[in-house]
């Protein structure tokens, strides 16, 4: 699955990197991959698309943030990148923080008062947008001039948005991705209903720490054979480098439960 998904995350962020920089230029499968991205879909009113998303989230979890979006994919090539460089280089559970809710309230408000210049700088898709206005300034012209806001000071602000999230991933992993993103946050929302879930078997889990280690959402906690299933990006590193077959993603046999998160005081 890990093989399969990194090929299908690679062949997204070339194709949304085509669009981003040619527009209605590109070939017809980077138009695939924008159509495929949440945010673009729902203000074309293209719903079908979201709805399809809201689906397989309900049925595998977040998988678009581990193959569509192209942040996410940019941050799991700097990851890898740390993790060659430095091989001591490991990960540890943190518990989620209270920020995430925060960030998504404000988000819905600004899009609902029609404010885009907020989704614009915190919303994957959009960051990419106003970076790539560099390239193409008239694709945003009209989203940074209703502020009052050039499109060269917006780009800039998509550059630096973006080169933090990716200086954040070479330090925490994907932690922009359970903190901060709103897109990332209003599907993990979901977890408790998906059908498929990460999970570790105590019978078969020895505590070789190797789930934790590689896991940049940081929501494997191995002494308490834990998965926060609403932070995980299901990137499968975890199911890969396990030497026992002890982490799995299978049926979520606790949906419909209520799972206590652990929030950070």
């Amino acid at each position: 699955m890990r093989s399969f998904r990194i090929m299908l995350a690679l062949v997204m962020l070339f194709a949304s990197l085509l669009w981003l920089l040619l527009g209605t230029s590109a070939p017809v499968y980077a138009v695939v991959a924008r159509d495929a991205q949440i945010i673009p879909s729902a203000i074309q009113s293209t719903l079908g698309v979201t709805v399809m998303w809201l689906i397989a989230t309900l049925l595998f979890g977040r998988i678009y943030c581990a193959i569509v979006c192209p942040v996410g994919t940019l941050q799991d090539i700097v990851i890898w990148s740390h993790s060659k460089l430095d091989r001591k280089f490991t990960f540890r559970y943190e518990n989620p923080k209270r920020i995430w809710l925060i960030i998504l309230i404000v988000y819905l408000v600004s899009l609902i008062a029609g404010i885009w210049a907020v989704a614009y700088l915190i919303e994957p898709w959009n960051i990419m947008r106003s970076a790539a206005s560099v390239v193409r300034p008239d694709d945003t012209v009209m989203t940074w001039g209703a502020i009052g806001i050039s499109v060269g000071a917006g780009a800039a602000a998509g550059i630096i948005a973006l080169a933090g999230i990716l200086v954040w991933a070479w330090k925490s992993g994907r932690s922009f991705c359970t903190s901060v993103c709103p897109i990332g946050t209003a599907l993990g929302c979901l977890h408790s209903q998906a059908l498929m879930n990460i999970v570790i078997d105590p019978d078969k889990c020895v505590s070789c720490m190797k789930c934790e280690d590689v896991c940049s959402s940081k929501c494997i906690k191995v002494a308490e054979r834990y998965v926060d299933n609403s932070r995980c990006v299901r990137c499968f590193d975890c199911t890969a480098v396990c030497p026992n077959d002890a982490i799995r993603f299978q049926l979520n046999r606790n949906r419909n439960r209520q799972t206590p998160m652990l929030i950070e005081n």
